[in-house]
């Protein structure tokens, strides 16, 4: 009898410590998508000062364990210089799912909004999603579309810097979803060429001067 009870309390302390997963959904201002293979894209955006700061950087890396290291860069900025290292975890914050994350150096423009270098920042669930990505429009414009096979786009549009929600990748689409201002969102299909790439710049073979080792999932 107490050696079944002392067991369950083992079982029950370590339970937070297993049921910490990464897990795709909105955590505030930062979205975070995982595919089933454990890759993993988010992006973070927050300003403050009215807009007179902001802090804005894409994610890349492979969540395969407890802490894992990621690749963070400026969705348009293609030099691997620029790539700054990191960790993420996934941790407990209220009892309820939460990401923590921490960087090597503070991104240019993060200083007056949120540091991640000398405090690491956590990030509670707010919405547990089913999408397998984020990815972030690039164009100036990118038309929803019903199905790839159709040229003619909807009314609907987005606009450079917006985060999407994705679902599927097929033949150079992505089905996918945009939450707007009063949470509201918008479902279709937008071209794989209206987006910045979800590659860290470090992942280019041969860049010049790069010190950054590329991710898993180069």
């Amino acid at each position: 009898m107490h050696k079944r009870l002392l067991v369950w309390l083992m079982t029950l302390a370590a339970w937070p410590c297993l049921a910490a997963e990464m897990v795709s959904g909105d955590y505030g201002v930062f979205l975070v998508g995982v595919d089933r293979n454990g890759y993993l894209t988010g992006y973070f955006e927050r300003s403050t000062g009215r807009g007179q700061f902001s802090c804005i950087f894409f994610v890349s890396g492979k969540a395969a364990g407890s802490a894992d290291r990621v690749n963070t860069w400026f969705p348009g900025d293609r030099d691997p210089q620029a790539v700054i290292r990191g960790v993420i975890e996934p941790v407990t914050s209220d009892r309820k799912p939460a990401v923590r994350l921490t960087l090597d150096e503070e991104h240019g423009g993060c200083w007056n909004v949120q540091r991640f270098a000398s405090d690491p920042s956590t990030f509670a669930l707010t919405e547990r999603g089913s999408w397998e990505a984020v990815r972030i429009i690039a164009a100036k414009k990118a038309y929803f579309h019903d199905d790839p096979s159709r040229a003619k786009p909807r009314k609907a549009y987005l606009v450079t810097g917006d985060a999407l929600r994705v679902f599927e990748t097929r033949d150079g689409w992505v089905r996918a979803e945009y939450v707007g201002p009063e949470n509201r969102r918008t479902r279709g299909w937008v071209s794989e060429r209206d987006l910045f790439s979800a590659k860290s710049p470090s992942c280019a073979r041969g860049a010049p001067g790069s010190t950054v080792t590329p991710h898993a999932g180069c």
